[in-house]
């Protein structure tokens, strides 16, 4: 039986998952695997806490957006234990399955020279790539041109084999790193560096639909797993006139952006530590 890592964080206000997260996944995520929680908390103590296959790690709460960009950093410093693993894969801790879902569902395949597991986005499936979100900054080591791409991938679930995954951790640590010390944040932080790997290396993801991290507010009726909805903020109105420039802006200028990049011949570089 493969054996599995599931690496979970649930620093502040998102340790309320877990207690829901836990029997929902031991039941439906991968059951075929041997698998083990490797819960990432600054709360003193969790549920379950006690059961054989939970590890509580401290991991202290950092403000947004540290939170979601040093995620590397806390799977890194656990790497002697996870390396012991066949696979492993971070979940988002409002995360919840709708049903049992099996390895080979979900587990790279070796034999088509994947190591790693992504999930598309689904707002952006099957779209053009000139309108899915990446960083177009210039600036960010996860900056993607308008002539590159294909995926747009969600950050919320994604693994790989134990060397692969690691691997990714610290190649995307050393890229939000450089990003840091040049007072550079990625447009959508731990998500950008993900797109800007899967753009460089495509052939070594199993790219999956996004059933497997679909937005509880927008279900398509075949999902697997669930997004559960956190508290958010209200969006500002806005007028007649800004109304128009923000359609104009997602829908037009994408276009004008292409040519340019074509024009150009922007590319990106595939040069990285994987």
């Amino acid at each position: 039986m493969k054996t599995l890592a599931i690496l979970y964080i649930c620093t502040g206000p998102y340790a309320v998952f877990w207690h829901d997260f836990y029997p929902n996944f031991q039941a439906n995520f991968l059951p075929d695997c041997d698998r083990t929680f490797y819960v990432f908390t600054d709360a003193a103590h969790i549920d379950y806490e006690d059961a054989p296959d939970v590890r509580r790690i401290y991991q202290k709460a950092l403000p947004w957006p540290q939170s979601t960009m040093l995620r590397f950093d806390a799977f890194l410093g656990q790497a002697d234990a996870l390396q012991g693993y066949d696979y492993l894969f971070f979940a988002n801790a409002n995360l919840h399955c709708t049903r049992v879902i099996r390895a080979d569902e979900l587990l790279p395949d070796p034999a088509a020279g994947q190591s790693l597991t992504a999930v598309c986005h689904l707002p952006y499936y099957g779209k053009n790539p000139i309108f899915h979100p990446y960083d177009r900054s210039g600036k960010s080591r996860a900056s993607i041109p308008y002539s590159c791409g294909q995926y747009y991938v969600a950050g919320g679930l994604n693994g790989g084999t134990a060397a692969a995954y690691l691997a990714l951790c610290r190649e995307l640590k050393k890229r939000t790193d450089e990003d840091l010390q040049n007072n550079v944040i990625a447009r959508f932080h731990d998500e950008s560096q993900l797109n800007r790997l899967v753009a460089e290396t495509p052939e070594k993801f199993r790219i999956l639909p996004p059933d497997y991290c679909t937005p509880e507010e927008t279900p398509t009726g075949h999902e697997a797993i669930l997004v559960l909805e956190s508290v958010k903020g209200a969006a500002k109105p806005q007028n007649f006139f800004q109304r128009k420039w923000e359609a104009f802006r997602l829908n037009w200028l994408p276009y004008l952006w292409l040519a340019r990049d074509t024009l150009l011949r922007r590319r990106i570089d595939f040069k990285n530590d994987l």
